[in-house]
């Protein structure tokens, strides 16, 4: 709520409108400032969208670097048997393979005699040592009930897991391999009041599982392997075993994803196009409005598009047949936006010449490959965007100490235009007391001497 002021209502002299119109004039520099400061925190803006815009090509541009774009679709006859998948850039390479799977790995699974609900163990005078593939480990025991025991076991991280069982009438030590793989079998040791516990001769212990191997045949030839998630038989390939199938082979293909790949490249297309078009809604100018975009004139900013639109141009040297991008059948518009004009051109390149269309963008000269460096650098400690965005909003920031110390100045001002204001005002009044005065004395004097 604005003060009320009384200044000037006995004089009738307009104080308030009087300091209104000198604070106007005063505050124009104020609101140049304000302009200026808007005008670079606009600018701020600006840069940010295209931030946004060129991490966005950016994440396209990666989509089609390196090895993706030979990346293959892997299928299983059976998944329910045998799951399949395989890694971007893992080296795999298209064909098909018939697996008959005879056995699945497991792990070894031991468990103990019954155990009285209220039957308590000493540590004194007892050990427990468990082997696993090889490495022995000693479990610190303490007093107490199976329970606490189970507890020690698992504390002493040996490889297995313990567990307790109960059978109806009384408990039983579960100790399970942590493991499979035949390699990965459990041994344990014992003496004293766990001494049940031990396995071999004489032991109350019995192997309910036993640790193996996953068995398998691959195209005829015998795989055996540790886990049931195998990594290695097929270079690239994952295979997840889930059921045997003796008698009834799993056919497991590998093919180009040509759809993928497709669809990977027009998606690196639109967002270049985004991208450009971004970058000129930042940059334009109106001759028809005669008005300016907020980064027109900006350098930084047209060097965004510049330097991406180089590499695009660039023939790639270790891409087979093909150099450019409208070998396979992107070429640029007039209106400097990317066209795929002729998808059939692609499609006849990924079928007759898959390689080098991977080769194009993904190889250590290839367009993508080129881009992502571009992008990175951008987008970098050292990139344009910080070194932009740094200087203006130092801009911003010291255009703000300026604004604070000048409207802490106008506030002064605006406090001695008013109180010379007032002053005024009240010598008007006291002029005004003063004629009235006067004039009352020169009437009577008037009245006494006959005029």
């Amino acid at each position: 709520m604005a003060a009320i002021s009384g200044a000037g209502m006995l004089s009738g002299l307009p104080v308030d409108d009087l300091v209104s119109s000198l604070m106007k004039i005063e505050q124009q520099p104020l609101a140049n400032l304000q302009s200026k400061q808007a005008s670079f925190n606009a600018k701020l803006s600006a840069f940010g969208t295209l931030k946004s815009a060129v991490s966005a090509f950016q994440a396209a541009v990666k989509n089609v670097s390196g090895d993706a774009l030979s990346a293959l679709t892997a299928t299983s006859s059976k998944t329910d048997t045998i799951g399949v998948s395989v890694a971007k850039g893992s080296g795999a390479t298209a064909g098909s393979y018939a697996i008959e799977v005879s056995k699945l790995a497991q792990s070894d699974k031991l468990v103990s005699g019954g155990v009285a609900a209220n039957t308590s163990f000493t540590a004194a005078g007892s050990t427990m040592d468990i082997t696993v593939g090889g490495k022995t480990t000693s479990v610190t025991l303490t007093d107490g009930s199976l329970s606490t025991l189970a507890g020690n076991i698992n504390k002493a991280n040996a490889g297995v897991t313990a567990t307790i069982l109960n059978d109806g009438t009384s408990d039983r030590l579960v100790i399970t391999g942590n493991n499979t793989g035949s390699a990965n079998g459990v041994g344990i040791a014992a003496t004293g009041s766990v001494a049940m516990f031990a396995t071999g001769t004489g032991s109350t212990m019995t192997r309910s599982q036993t640790a193996q191997n996953a068995e398998m045949t691959i195209d005829g030839v015998a795989v055996s392997k540790a886990s049931n998630t195998v990594t290695d038989a097929i270079k690239g390939v994952t295979l997840n075993l889930a059921q045997t199938n003796v008698g009834s082979p799993v056919k497991i293909s590998l093919a180009k994803d040509t759809g993928a790949i497709t669809a990977n490249i027009t998606a690196f297309v639109d967002a270049y196009n985004t991208l450009a078009t971004a970058v000129g809604k930042q940059t334009a100018y109106n001759a028809a409005t005669k008005t300016s975009a907020v980064l027109n004139g900006d350098a930084s900013a047209r060097s965004i598009l510049t330097n991406v639109r180089a590499e695009l141009g660039k023939a790639v040297s270790d891409a087979g047949g093909l150099k450019t991008l409208s070998d396979i059948g992107i070429s640029f518009q007039r209106d400097g936006t990317l066209k795929l004009e002729k998808p059939d051109k692609l499609k006849s390149a990924l079928e007759t010449n898959f390689t080098a269309v991977s080769s194009l963008f993904g190889s250590a000269d290839g367009i993508g490959t080129r881009l992502a460096k571009v992008t990175d650098d951008m987008l970098g400690a050292k990139g344009v965007f910080k070194t932009r965005t740094d200087g203006l909003n130092s801009t911003i920031d010291s255009l703000g100490k300026s604004r604070d110390r000048m409207e802490l100045q106008l506030a002064q001002t605006e406090k001695r235009y008013r109180a010379q204001f007032t002053s005024l005002d009240t010598m008007m009044v006291n002029m005004q007391s003063m004629t009235g005065y006067l004039s009352q004395q020169l009437a009577a004097l008037a009245a006494n001497s006959g005029y």
